[in-house]
């Protein structure tokens, strides 16, 4: 199995880019400590704390430290005939705290026991193919109604709006919106807008405005619930970022 899957750590610089580029294996990229952003074509993938992003073979794309800090990044490399047991498109893997540990225990083992290395490695293929997956973080819906509703609860104008208020617009029950979002997206509505108010606050935060800012656009009263809500799904402060 070790020939099969490699294991690679990297510790990129605030700022690091890696320019576009392929490969023959498969990839499965994530952060122990920092987030970073990839590009496949024209869709940009965040991977924030407890999410990684798997790209097949031979798919190109690139990849930006968006963190003040060095983030400590991992790439596990999957051959081409173990690849399709994961996935042939690319997908967001949801990555559990054991993991995590399961990875950095391999590192360890990597330097001392090629043993222990060889069945770690055994364990995290398994827990890849077993994640819970998305074909984004941010997922979409061709749904006429609901593509309808997350544009409306998406747009950042509106993100000051609580959620209810939105979707008394639409003629759907809020219990009906809620049971399509989970059919369509596989996620609750909350989570998904969570998700959206994210990725606006990292791309606002990365345009130098201030935390006292982004909370307000964001329908935050006190910055301290925006600090809470971003080290919930980050694992860091909107001042790390």
């Amino acid at each position: 199995m070790d020939h099969l899957i490699e294991l690679h750590e990297f510790f990129f610089e605030p700022a690091c880019e890696i320019d576009l580029h392929s490969g023959l294996w498969g990839d499965f990229n994530f952060s122990l400590d920092g987030l970073l952003q990839l590009q496949i074509e024209d869709q940009i993938f965040i991977t924030p704390l407890n999410y990684g992003l798997w790209i097949p073979p031979q798919v190109a794309h690139c990849c930006l430290q968006i963190d003040r800090k060095i983030s400590h990044f991992i790439c596990i490399k999957i051959h081409p005939s173990l690849s399709e047991q994961i996935a042939t498109t690319p997908k967001t893997l949801v990555t559990q705290p054991f993991f995590h540990l399961l990875v950095k225990e391999a590192l360890k083992q990597k330097e001392i026991c090629l043993t222990s290395y060889r069945h770690l490695l055994q364990v995290i293929f398994d827990q890849l193919k077993n994640a819970e997956s998305y074909d984004q973080y941010l997922p979409k819906s061709n749904h006429p109604v609901l593509s309808e509703i997350l544009k409306e609860i998406g747009h950042t104008k509106r993100f000051n709006e609580a959620t209810a208020k939105i979707l008394q617009e639409f003629k759907l029950s809020e219990r009906h919106i809620f049971r399509l979002c989970l059919q369509e997206l596989e996620i609750s509505l909350t989570e998904w807008r969570n998700r959206a108010k994210l990725l606006f606050a990292i791309a606002e935060l990365q345009n130098k405005k201030s935390i006292k800012e982004v909370s307000y656009e964001l329908g935050y009263q006190h910055s301290s619930s925006f600090i809470e809500f971003f080290k919930r799904y980050t694992g860091k402060t909107p001042s790390q970022i």
